[in-house]
């Protein structure tokens, strides 16, 4: 999570706290600091006495030590403390602490009213910094494309001993991602990375660009498709791979929009979809809450009905979007679910007649295979460029389930499945 702003007139000051340096801390950042000590021994009755009334309407102190216990499953041991930074900004203050545990670190970000009163508290793992990998089959260089004034980081995994290799371009699901598009512990855009590499294909896998800039008018080619379409080019013109296999492969989000980046790119020979659609988001979101709802004993009758009478006014009001606006509906201002309305994926998806390989992980509790796997299936049934994988008990990661059916999943550490991966490989070299 980044804890800087845009504004020019906030101030922003940062302190370490580890076990070979120590800076003089602020008033709140020495406070901070000493929650988040009580945190890691699991501890959090301090933490909840200062949230202010309206916060703790919001959750119970055993539900704050439960979201806790999430986190740090499967983290291994507390280490040490990491920066520690604060932001200033009008009479309100955010303090955030990294604490390292062995298998990743976590941020916590301490929101403060002029009061000194707690508004709020958000745990979220910390993106270390990729590493570059090199071995006996492929080695890895870091890669800039795009526009000059705002250049796009990536990272080129380049077999060895393979000239003009095909080439496969990565594409994030929703949300702000890293070039491994790491969650939790996990990087699953490395290990595709890494295992297609190892059969001779070269990957393309970037860090999205920052979109804080346009966040209250959003749109999904500010999310996904520009920074696409840039790897593209660059695939495309750097003279490296082999131009006439030029394949995306998309997670998610991605999967979802790989068939309108193939038709607006046609330099792409190829796509895959991991965990995609070709139903509406907003659909999607619907049902999202629907089953996982219906999953949670602790939701009442009354509750559950109340929750999806207001998910169903959010996903109407989507469907009728007549332009954008700066109102946020479900998360995301209405600009960008306004800009999604202006993409019909299930029509561009039917008119393609370049490859397109559609795999889902039967255990994915996101998008799903009863639902989302058969409107591809329907769609593109009798099309003989389409090639269709189901996984059993493979989750949204395509990562081995542990049945939890919630965001637990991606807290325990794995990695891709290799029979994924193999297939994705075949693919390719056979098209």
């Amino acid at each position: 999570m980044d804890g800087a702003s845009d504004n020019d007139d906030d101030i922003k000051t940062t302190a370490v706290a580890s076990s070979d340096k120590v800076e003089t801390l602020t008033e709140l950042e020495e406070f901070s600091k000493n929650l988040s000590l009580e945190l890691t021994k699991g501890k959090v009755n301090e933490i909840y006495d200062i949230l202010t009334p309206t916060v703790k309407k919001q959750f119970t102190e055993k539900d704050l030590k439960e979201a806790w216990n999430m986190i740090v499953a499967d983290m291994g041991n507390f280490i040490e403390l990491g920066e520690i930074s604060e932001v200033i900004e009008g009479n309100n203050k955010t303090v955030y602490v990294i604490l390292k545990y062995e298998n990743i670190h976590i941020e916590v970000s301490y929101y403060y009213n002029e009061s000194k009163k707690l508004e709020g508290i958000f745990f979220d793992y910390v993106t270390s910094e990729e590493e570059f990998v090199s071995n006996d089959y492929f080695e890895e260089s870091e890669i800039t494309f795009g526009k000059k004034e705002n250049p796009i980081e990536g990272i080129l995994t380049m077999p060895k001993d393979v000239k003009k290799p095909p080439v496969a371009i990565l594409v994030h699901g929703s949300g702000h991602h890293d070039a491994d598009e790491t969650i939790g512990p996990n990087k699953p855009f490395r290990d595709i990375a890494h295992g297609l590499a190892r059969q001779g294909i070269a990957v393309i896998r970037y860090k999205e660009s920052s979109i804080e800039k346009v966040m209250d008018k959003l749109t999904i080619q500010d999310d996904s498709l520009n920074d696409a379409s840039q790897a593209i080019k660059y695939a495309q013109s750097c003279g490296k791979f082999n131009t006439d296999k030029i394949y995306l492969i998309g997670h998610s989000l991605g999967g979802m929009m790989a068939p309108k980046l193939a038709a607006d790119n046609k330099e792409v020979d190829g796509i895959v979809s991991l965990g995609g659609s070709p139903r509406k988001l907003e659909d999607i979101v619907y049902d999202q809450n629907n089953i996982l709802l219906k999953e949670d004993k602790s939701v009442t009758e009354d509750i559950f009905k109340a929750h999806m009478a207001e998910v169903k006014m959010a996903v109407d009001k989507i469907k009728n979007l007549k332009e954008a606006s700066s109102e946020e509906i479900l998360g995301y201002p209405a600009s960008y679910w306004y800009s999604l309305n202006q993409i019909d994926i299930a029509g561009i998806a039917k008119s393609l007649d370049i490859p397109i390989l559609i795999a889902q992980g039967s255990a994915d509790f996101q998008v799903y295979a009863d639902i989302d796997y058969k409107a591809w299936q329907e769609l593109l049934e009798g099309k003989d460029n389409v090639t269709f994988r189901l996984y059993d008990n493979l989750n949204h990661l395509f990562m081995t389930s542990n049945g939890m059916k919630d965001m637990t999943e991606y807290t325990i550490m794995d990695t891709v499945a290799e029979e994924v991966i193999d297939d994705i490989a075949e693919w390719i070299l056979s098209n």
